[in-house]
């Protein structure tokens, strides 16, 4: 059944053009994924489907029979009820059943032969059984569960909850209301992992529609079996998950690119001929009929790949066996210990994933492992100070009165205008975009920006907190990919499946009441804890090398962190303004730093081979 049309939707803001020519159809048990940079009108057009702004032109056909909800505080009926109350509004008509039912047994029990009054109990009571109502106090309290709500809740206004948590209400009243079409909004936002994956199993075995905008790959990818992509102000449609989007749209793209070239050697040739004999007599007319033909052509758009690829170039860490952090018995929290015992072990190849529900420690234990906090028992070793860069997802260390050219110089005063220039490049910042000022610059922008100055930066260990949270799928394409190239190790919070799975390589889950070590994949880490095969002991599968070889490895690795100190060394030192506007001390630097690194790649050379063995 057809639940809902859009056909050739346009939306217009101070007379630029947003969308138009949106169009697709939504039938009964679709399950479908609205996708789009930041921007492109994803919000906006949820708004015009569901009435809340005008349509400029084109229309929204919805099925007068169908029920259909859309995801935001107004579904709660009052702030003032409880909890219970609100979620009982949603069986109002069907607890009013059951008084009456009640009634009726109590008559009955007066006048047990009264034939009328069992025939009405009788279809009352097969009414109540069918539409749930044996069954609805079990679905409230399996939903609010699963929300996060405890029965204690239950009788505290709503009004009390904080905004986040009445956002969750919300969400439990209009599944429990169970619409024939379900519409949301970046659902996954403020929501953690067991939520998410609870809510993903529940919207598979939904009966109704779904029509979700978010930027969760993973969730994408679980859940929706079509996607609408809005891209260059209109909208293209592709059946499958969000991977078989991927290959559609690389398909579809040398497709329309291979038309594109087609008539554009078509028009080239046309013209050709025009142009060569539209002032000779005898072939004037068939010129003439040349130039209509090229106007009678529908002229195609040159496809653009918006999935643009950033060049990176951090240097190459050594993917060192060492373990270069570890923590031992520690209690996090602030007054109270959140978790106590806890006790992990990361190595110099480790990209550490820190997962957990909300309100575990998360960000507790970054800030103990970055030293911004101290724990309230046990400690956090180092192997040896390491130069350590933070990802900025809020931007704050950029200073928004300069353009990305003044930033970039700004920060490495020794690179001319042209390498300037060559590194912005590998960040997409191409040409006349360096004169941008950083007030003007998309979120997407500002953290390419952060990305290039972290890269320059030649950190030895990344530490990243909630890295790809409120980006869009292109920008967070780009972010997985800068730091899955970063050879050095990484440490990381986040509630991204799809990151976490494609960078991290260890996991450290926090629960209320453990935490669990874990040596590999998210997806692997998942699967083992489905079967309630993961120990709390730490579960190993590292090689094993002889103790020579280790010792060996030791020693060049000591070395090899002497020749790094001494490189940092003379290229701070190129940064002083003595230094760098004298050209003879500047050289001699300069060759002491290229001396130095031919001797390091000579020492991890034999790293390698040995690390191999």
């Amino acid at each position: 059944m057809n639940l809902l049309s859009v056909s050739k939707l346009q939306k217009e803001f101070n007379g630029d053009v947003l969308f138009n020519n949106i169009s697709f159809d939504i039938n009964s048990k679709d399950k479908i994924a609205i996708i789009g940079k930041n921007g492109t009108g994803k919000s906006t057009l949820i708004k015009m489907i569901i009435g809340d702004l005008d349509i400029d032109k084109g229309e929204v056909f919805k099925n007068s029979k169908a029920i259909i909800g859309y995801l935001s505080q107004d579904v709660i009926s009052s702030k003032s009820n409880t909890l219970i109350h609100e979620m009982y509004g949603v069986f109002e008509n069907l607890i009013t059943l059951g008084k009456k039912i009640a009634s009726l047994t109590e008559e009955l029990a007066l006048t047990p032969d009264d034939k009328d009054l069992l025939k009405r109990y009788s279809t009352m009571e097969h009414n109540f059984e069918i539409k749930g109502g044996y069954e609805y106090h079990y679905k409230i309290d399996l939903i609010l569960s699963k929300f996060g709500f405890t029965k204690e809740e239950y009788d505290r206004e709503i009004s009390t909850f904080s905004g986040g948590e009445k956002t969750r209400i919300a969400f439990a009243k209009l599944l429990l209301i169970n619409p024939d079409l379900l519409i949301l909004d970046e659902p996954t936002n403020h929501l953690d992992i067991d939520i998410i994956e609870w809510l993903e199993d529940y919207l598979n075995k939904y009966e109704g529609a779904v029509l979700i905008v978010t930027h969760d790959k993973y969730f994408i990818n679980k859940v929706c079996k079509k996607i609408i992509e809005i891209d260059q102000g209109t909208s293209h449609v592709y059946n499958g998950s969000y991977e078989e989007y991927q290959l559609e749209k690389i398909k579809r793209y040398e497709v329309l690119l291979k038309h594109y070239n087609r008539q554009q050697k078509d028009i080239e040739h046309l013209q050709s001929f025009v142009d060569r004999f539209r002032f000779n007599s005898k072939k004037a007319t068939t010129a003439q009929d040349r130039i209509k033909k090229i106007n009678r052509m529908v002229k195609l758009d040159k496809p653009t790949n918006s999935r643009s690829k950033v060049k990176m170039a951090f240097e190459n860490k050594r993917a060192t066996r060492e373990i270069i952090l570890e923590a031992k018995n520690l209690s996090i929290g602030y007054e109270k210990p959140l978790l106590s015992n806890i006790n992990f072990s990361m190595r110099g190849y480790d990209k550490l994933a820190i997962i957990g529900p909300n309100g575990t420690g998360k960000t507790t234990l970054l800030k103990i492992i970055e030293k911004k906090l101290k724990p309230l028992k046990g400690k956090v070793d180092f192997l040896r100070e390491y130069k350590v860069g933070y990802f900025d997802q809020n931007q704050e260390g950029l200073n928004y009165n300069k353009t990305i050219f003044e930033e970039i110089h700004d920060h490495y005063p020794r690179f001319n205008n042209k390498e300037v220039r060559s590194v912005a490049a590998r960040f997409l910042f191409i040409k006349e975009d360096t004169l941008k000022p950083i007030s003007v610059l998309s979120g997407g922008e500002k953290v390419r920006l952060v990305l290039l100055l972290l890269m320059l930066s030649n950190p030895d260990l990344l530490i990243l907190d909630e890295p790809t949270n409120h980006l869009d799928i292109e920008t967070k394409d780009i972010i997985e990919d800068v730091f899955d190239e970063f050879s050095g190790p990484v440490i990381f919070v986040s509630h991204d499946r799809y990151f976490i799975n494609k960078i991290g390589t260890k996991i450290i889950h926090l629960s209320d009441s453990e935490v669990t070590e874990f040596d590999g994949s998210y997806e692997e880490f998942k699967e083992l804890k489905s079967k309630k095969v993961i120990k709390k002991d730490k579960i190993k599968r590292e090689k094993t090398i002889t103790k020579n070889y280790e010792k060996e490895i030791k020693s060049l690795e000591k070395e090899i962190h002497k020749i790094e100190t001494k490189i940092t060394k003379f290229e701070d030192e190129t940064f002083k303004s003595e230094i760098y506007t004298n050209h003879l001390k500047i050289k001699s630097i300069n060759e002491k730093i290229d001396s130095l690194k031919n001797e390091l790649i000579i020492l991890e050379e034999k790293y390698y081979e040995l690390h191999e063995l």
